[in-house]
C-alpha cells in the first residue's frame, strides 16, 4: 500500500531491523527505500556490513524492475561494482578492479548471464583498450588497441581456454607484422615481417618457451637464406646462403658465443671445400679440399691474423708431405717428403717469393708434428655432434647443413 505522502514528490522509509533485545544478538543491516509520488520504489540503499554506512544501492525503473545495482566492495564510500539490468536480467557490469573507485573493467553478459565480452582499461585512460571475447565461458579472442583507442595493436586467439595464436602490430599502424603460434599454451613458432612489407622474413622456433632455431629471409625473395640455432641464450650454429644460389654455402659453429669452426662452399658447387678454425674469435687455421675429393689436403696456419705456415698432402694419403714456413707474411722455406715416408728429403729457400736455394736432404725429421687431414664429412660430423639440438620437427642434428638445397 502506498504510504501517505500528501504533496511530497517522494517519501523516505528507513527500516532498521533489530534482533530481539537479548544478550548475544547483533544489529542487522540497514535498508533505506526511496519512493516516487506514485508510491513506487525508485531506489534502495543498504548497509551490508552494519557499519552505519550505505554500501549497496539498487535503482528501479517505473515498472519496479531493477535498472542497476551499485556496490561498494571495499567499504571506502565509492562504488566498485555497477551491474546494469534490462528486462530484469543483468546485461553489463562495470568494475573498479583496483578498488580505487575508477572503473577499469566492463563485462557484457548474454541472456544466460555468461560473460560474452570483457573490456579492460589497464592504463586508466578512461576507456577500454583491451577486449576479451568469450564463448560458453571460455575466451576465444582478445583485441588490444593503443592508448588512443584507434589502431589495433594485438590480437590473441584461444582454443579450449588456451592461447593458440597472437597477431601484433609493432609499427603502430594496426597491420599485424608479428605472428606467434602456441601448442598446449606454450610458444612453438613466431613469424615476423621486420620490414613491414607484408612478407614474413623471420621465423623463430621454440621449445619450452625458449628460442632454439631461427630462419631469416635476408633478401626479401621469400626464401630462407640464414638459419641460426640456439642452446639456451647462446648461438651454437649459423648457416647462410651467401651466394644466393638457393642452398647454404656457409655454416659456422659457436661455443660460449664465440665462433670455433666455419665450413664454406667457396666454389658454389654444392660441396663443402674449406674449413676455418678459430680460437677466441681469431682465425688460427684453414684447411681446403683442393682436388674436390671430399678430403682436406691443404692447410694454412695463422698467428694473430698473419700466415706463419702451410702444409699439404700431395698424394692423397691424408698425411702431410709438404711444409712451408713464413716470416713476416712471406714464404721463406719449403720442405718436402718426396718419398712419402714421413721424412724430409728436399728443402727450398725463398726470398721475395722467388726460389734462391735448393738442397737434397737425407731423411730429416719434419719441423713439427702435423695432424693428418680429415674428410669434410668427419669435420662436419664432429662440429654437429658438439652442437646437437632437437628441432621441433625432427630429431636430426642437422637440417639444412646436410641437405642444403632450400625447399
Amino acid at each position: 500500500m502506498r504510504p501517505d505522502c500528501q504533496s511530497r514528490i517522494y517519501c523516505l522509509v528507513t527500516l532498521l531491523l533489530l534482533a530481539a533485545a537479548t544478550p548475544g544478538h547483533t544489529q542487522q543491516p540497514v535498508a533505506s527505500f526511496y519512493y516516487d509520488e506514485r508510491g513506487s520504489v525508485t531506489r534502495q540503499e543498504q548497509d551490508t556490513n552494519g557499519d552505519g554506512k550505505m554500501d549497496r544501492w539498487i535503482y528501479y525503473d517505473s515498472s519496479g524492475q531493477i535498472q542497476r545495482i551499485e556496490q561498494d566492495v571495499n567499504f571506502d564510500g565509492k562504488p566498485d561494482s555497477i551491474v546494469y539490468y534490462e528486462s530484469g536480467r543483468p546485461v553489463r557490469q562495470e568494475l573498479a578492479s583496483k578498488n580505487d573507485g575508477q572503473i577499469d573493467t566492463w563485462l557484457y553478459l548474454n541472456s544466460q548471464g555468461e560473460v560474452e565480452r570483457k573490456g579492460q582499461d589497464p592504463n586508466h585512460t578512461g576507456q577500454p583498450t583491451l577486449w576479451v571475447y568469450y564463448e560458453k565461458g571460455q575466451p576465444v579472442r582478445s583485441e588490444e588497441t593503443g592508448s588512443n583507442g584507434n589502431a589495433q595493436q594485438r590480437r590473441v586467439f584461444y582454443k579450449d581456454g588456451k592461447i593458440v595464436r597472437t597477431e601484433e602490430s609493432t609499427s603502430g599502424d594496426g597491420k599485424p607484422d608479428t605472428f606467434s603460434y602456441f601448442e598446449n599454451g606454450q610458444l612453438v613458432r613466431k613469424e615476423v615481417d621486420r620490414k613491414h612489407t607484408g612478407k614474413i622474413d623471420l621465423w623463430g622456433y621454440y621449445q619450452d618457451n625458449r628460442l632454439i632455431k631461427q630462419e631469416e629471409d635476408l633478401h626479401g625473395d621469400g626464401k630462407v637464406s640464414r638459419v641460426v640455432y640456439f642452446r639456451g641464450d647462446d648461438v651454437i650454429r649459423r648457416e647462410e646462403d651467401t651466394g644466393r644460389r638457393g642452398r647454404m654455402d656457409m655454416v659456422e659453429f659457436f661455443s660460449v658465443g664465440r665462433v670455433t669452426k666455419r665450413l664454406r662452399d667457396t666454389k658454389g658447387t654444392g660441396k663443402w671445400d674449406t674449413v676455418y678454425y678459430f680460437e677466441d674469435n681469431q682465425l688460427v687455421r684453414e684447411e681446403r679440399d683442393t682436388k674436390n675429393t671430399g678430403v682436406l689436403d691443404f692447410r694454412t696456419i695463422y698467428d694473430k691474423g698473419q700466415i706463419v705456415a702451410q702444409e699439404a698432402d700431395t698424394n692423397g694419403d691424408r698425411r702431410v708431405d709438404v711444409w712451408v714456413n713464413f716470416q713476416n707474411g712471406e714464404r721463406i722455406e719449403q720442405l718436402e717428403d718426396q718419398n712419402y715416408q714421413g721424412k724430409i728429403t728436399a728443402r727450398y729457400s725463398f726470398n721475395g717469393g722467388q726460389v734462391i736455394g735448393q738442397e737434397t736432404l737425407d731423411s730429416v725429421e719434419p719441423p713439427r708434428v702435423s695432424k693428418p687431414f680429415n674428410t669434410i664429412e668427419e669435420e662436419l660430423k664432429s662440429a654437429l655432434d658438439a652442437t646437437a639440438i632437437q628441432t621441433p620437427t625432427s630429431n636430426a642434428v642437422s637440417g639444412l647443413v646436410l641437405d642444403r638445397q632450400i625447399k
